[in-house]
């Protein structure tokens, strides 16, 4: 994703706590009246421009943590009382996992082992660097919106980061020393996750999850590069041109410029090769008398049992089974396969 949409009250916000949030806007390059749009959007750059430039101001160490333990900080968006309303901390955290970088660039990554909890923030970006003031704030929010919906205070085992916050009111927030590290980390008990949420509410979660999927669903589909790379490996593939080499050439770019732009778009070739192989193999299953040896030739496979595993991934069904699937639903409508969820 390109840009993100602010809150329009988190400039109020930013300001109540004393921010002089125009300077900090000017300070990263940003128009000093964003926060008076409609929909007051960044891109990551200057996102964390514009975080790193209100860190600078901040010299009181309590105010990271009273900005990101406000009182109704869960109701800013849809994604945070989503999580809000989970069942207990490993659910809100997976929720945020997901639904996170719909709202702010940045990414969690959950990892469940040896009775622990580990969540990674990271950059939506590898090639950036989350400021510290963001990092900081990030974790108190977390940590914050555990303790309030278990009415507990439960604190992380461990804190690492990459910058390292020295001052006791983070430390005394979160009970626990910060380790320097080549990543930003919690750490929890796998029994504080479990704890059940008092603000439990499957209703909501019901309620707001169909808008979350479909905010997830607009922000990954799409863009302009992937969109080019699919329609070139479209026209290529039959004639066994669909090789990261073929499609660069197609598209006057280098092997090196393609894959770096569909990186910076969170894909990968593979991914459209394999995408576009589905779609081409669905259409020549569906609306061709092609035996399957020559549709897995005109998809650039070597071997036909790669195709038929390939195919067998992406729809939870085999090659036969889809066509018998296809064979009904075009004599009598009415599909006698459920297909499975792909993951």
């Amino acid at each position: 994703m390109d840009k993100y949409i602010l809150d329009g009250q988190y400039g109020k916000y930013l300001e109540m706590i004393g921010v002089k949030v125009g300077e900090a806007l000017k300070e990263a390059g940003v128009t000093e009246e964003l926060f008076s749009w409609n929909k007051p959007v960044l891109d990551e750059v200057d996102y964390y421009a514009f975080i790193s430039a209100v860190g600078r101001q901040v010299t009181d160490p309590k105010l990271p943590i009273l900005l990101a333990s406000a009182d109704n900080i869960e109701s800013f968006s849809p994604p945070i009382f989503a999580a809000y309303c989970s069942k207990n901390g490993n659910v809100c955290m997976e929720r945020l996992s997901a639904y996170k970088r719909i709202i702010a660039p940045m990414r969690y990554e959950l990892y469940k082992t040896d009775g622990k909890v580990k969540l990674v923030i990271e950059a939506g970006k590898e090639e950036l660097t989350m400021p510290q003031f963001l990092v900081e704030t990030e974790m108190v929010f977390i940590i914050n919106i555990i303790r309030k919906a278990t009415k507990s205070r439960i604190s992380p085992v461990e804190v690492l980061m990459q910058q390292p916050v020295t001052d006791k009111e983070f430390k005394n927030f979160t009970d626990c020393a910060v380790k320097k590290s080549n990543e930003n980390v919690l750490i929890f008990t796998t029994e504080d996750m479990e704890k059940p949420f008092i603000s439990f509410n499957e209703g909501m979660w019901n309620f707001f999850e169909p808008e979350l999927q479909k905010r997830l669903y607009e922000m990954e589909k799409d863009d302009t590069f992937a969109a080019k790379v699919r329609s070139a490996l479209t026209e290529l593939l039959p004639g066994g041109g669909g090789t990261a080499d073929g499609v660069a050439e197609k598209l006057g770019i280098s092997k090196r410029t393609l894959q770096r732009k569909l990186t910076e778009k969170d894909t990968s070739f593979q991914k459209q090769l394999n995408g576009v192989r589905e779609l081409l193999a669905k259409h020549y299953i569906k609306n061709t008398d092609m035996s399957t040896d020559d549709i897995s030739f005109l998809l650039g496979y070597q071997e036909l049992n790669s195709f038929l595993r390939a195919f067998s991934s992406w729809t939870g069904i085999s090659v036969s089974e889809y066509k018998k699937y296809c064979f009904v639903q075009n004599t009598a409508s009415k599909p006698f396969y459920k297909f499975k969820k792909r993951r």
